[in-house]
């Protein structure tokens, strides 16, 4: 009896610490139904988490890269195949980095804001297509739960302050679903409505490649196959027609027998074999399983009502985000390569709109399932709040390596008057981006043979190989930049005989 007193005792504790100021967050935040101007709760959610981070945050992880090709782009007429500081990059099409050139036509030179500006534009677009979704089918605090949950998502949060291609391929293919399922709602669904799908599924691929298209395909298929067999014919042509877009990059691109080789790894498909492919891809499912809170909470749910109802059509729109959601997931968990949480990422959008579904159907009858997701909600929006508004604000430079590091080599090269040369195997490309004038990405090899003195970047061990490359050659050490002001080198290379 004693221990099922202290098990009842335990339930009770927990129920006071998390489920009853769960329910009043609960309550509060349904207030939002009487909200006048609702949208704007969503706008106000979404720059609170843009503002101050996305400018303090110096360039990172793929950013240098982005924009190191908008400058090829913009500087060296390369808009179709992209370069990498004169650096062939033929892994896929780059369509944000397009984009970043054309923004950067526009404002007189490639910056960080030319990339960031227009990702930001796309990935508010995606919140405001989930409200409007939503809102097409639930109340006012259903809809602003479902843009809250895809913004606070620990997958989608940190492209505030890391502008990628992710959230501009998401944005698009669900701009694709939308677009389709409101036609088909509306009974309205013309040639014209599919064109308009097989252009924005042709963007989605050449953001990134054809293969994430799949989450249009397999999870609107299916739902067609389904619910909608009258519209196979239309669904077939608008992925013939972005199917025709994208290989049409790829003939234009694609010049030899090793670049098929190049898609392959690309695609993941050469990378992961035997123990390390399963544990990789049990990772992946611990990885999505986390950073797709609180959608995780709601999910199971939710295909328990869509498998229970799917018949009646009285939950279509869960049904189909579900399908859209998991179809292409579940394909990534079987692939037989490397997969990363990321490429989970147009899922993402789907699960906000299953979260603000959920939250219309059970706030009244599961209060307590719909206040878990809301209280892990706030606590992701809280910890992200604390970082953008206390941690960046308060330690800046923290956040600014890749900035003070490129500061640093633009006072040096400002006065020279040849390029400067960069080591493509091994340069950090996010310090280059705050670097002004011509960047070229060359070998050890190419350095050993130049014959005019020159400004490089390079780590303290390629400075060694290039002089037993080279024994003429004469290094001066400039200035040393990265952690710790010891991983680059900034090297003055002169040569005998060098004028």
């Amino acid at each position: 009896m004693r221990s099922a007193d202290a098990g009842a005792s335990a339930i009770a504790r927990f129920w006071n610490l998390f489920f009853r100021p769960g329910e009043w967050l609960l309550l509060r935040f349904s207030r939002l139904d009487y909200a006048r101007w609702p949208i704007l709760w969503v706008i106000g959610i979404f720059l609170v988490q843009a503002v101050p981070a996305t400018i303090i945050r110096a360039s990172n992880l793929e950013e240098g890269r982005i924009i190191a090709m908008a400058r090829g782009a913009m500087e060296d007429g390369h808009w179709i195949a992209p370069f990498v500081y004169g650096e062939r990059f033929a892994e896929r099409p780059v369509l944000l980095a397009w984009i970043t050139a054309l923004f950067g036509e526009m404002t007189g030179g490639v910056t960080l804001w030319s990339l960031r500006l227009p990702h930001l534009a796309f990935f508010l677009a995606g919140a405001l297509m989930i409200y409007s979704l939503l809102r097409s089918n639930t109340g006012k605090s259903a809809a602003i739960f479902g843009a809250l949950c895809w913004i606070s998502m620990p997958l989608v949060a940190p492209k505030f302050i890391n502008a990628e291609a992710d959230i501009v391929l998401a944005t698009l293919l669900f701009g694709a679903f939308c677009v389709w399922w409101q036609a088909a709602c509306s009974k309205n669904i013309t040639w014209l409505t599919w064109i308009c799908i097989g252009i924005l599924l042709g963007l989605a691929g050449l953001t990134k490649g054809p293969q994430p298209v799949a989450y249009f395909t397999l999870g609107v298929g299916a739902y067609v196959i389904l619910k909608q067999r009258d519209q196979i014919l239309g669904f077939i042509v608008a992925n013939m027609l972005s199917g025709a877009m994208v290989a049409g990059w790829y003939l234009l691109v694609y010049e030899k027998p090793s670049d098929v080789d190049y898609w392959a790894v690309h695609s993941r498909l050469l990378t992961t074999t035997g123990l390390d492919l399963v544990r990789d891809h049990l990772d992946f499912v611990k990885s999505i399983a986390v950073e797709m809170l609180p959608a995780t909470i709601l999910l199971g749910p939710a295909m328990v009502i869509v498998l229970r109802q799917w018949r009646t059509g009285k939950h279509d729109l869960m049904l189909a985000a579900t399908l859209y959601a998991l179809e292409c997931t579940l394909v990534l968990v079987l692939w037989p390569g490397g997969v990363a949480a990321r490429y989970a990422m147009p899922a993402t959008m789907a699960l906000a709109v299953i979260c603000g579904l959920m939250f219309e159907h059970c706030r009244l009858t599961q209060p307590r399932l719909i206040a878990s997701a809301l209280v892990v909600t706030y606590l992701i929006f809280g910890g992200l709040l604390a970082r953008g508004w206390i941690a960046m604000p308060f330690w800046p430079h923290l956040f600014k390596g890749s900035e003070i590091a490129g500061n640093e080599i633009a006072s040096v090269v400002r006065e020279s008057p040849g390029p400067l040369y960069v080591i493509g195997t091994s340069t950090e490309h996010n310090m280059l981006v705050y670097v002004p004038g011509k960047i070229r990405a060359v070998t050890l090899d190419y350095l050993a043979k130049l014959n005019t003195a020159a400004i490089a970047v390079m780590l303290p061990e390629e400075e060694r190989a290039l002089s037993q490359l080279n024994p003429g050659i004469k290094t001066t050490d400039l200035a040393e930049i990265g952690p710790q002001k010891s991983r680059y080198r900034i090297v003055r290379i002169e040569f005998a005989g060098a004028r």
